[in-house]
């Protein structure tokens, strides 16, 4: 009759850990499902950064190569003829 009650004691025991470790595990998982969506939106927010720094740099660099042609096309600025 030990045995078997020993054996009870024992199965509840391994149940009572499947149940706690089953829980840990489902808990585990939704966090890091969390955890990788959020770390998805800081990648995210990361290359939108870089890539709205690297457009405005370009916008500068079009502004500035504009500003060049313009002054090279304005009638206003004096041409110098070379004579051979």
């Amino acid at each position: 009759m030990e045995v078997i009650t020993e054996y009870v004691d024992h199965r509840a025991e391994l149940e009572e850990r499947i149940h706690s470790l089953e829980s840990e595990q489902t808990a585990l998982l939704t966090e890091i499902a969390s955890l990788k969506e959020r770390l998805t939106s800081l990648e995210l927010e990361r290359h939108a950064t870089s890539l709205s720094n690297e457009v405005e740099a370009l916008r500068t660099e079009k502004a500035v190569l504009e500003e060049k042609i313009a002054t090279y096309s304005s009638p206003l600025v004096p041409t110098e003829s070379y004579q051979v």
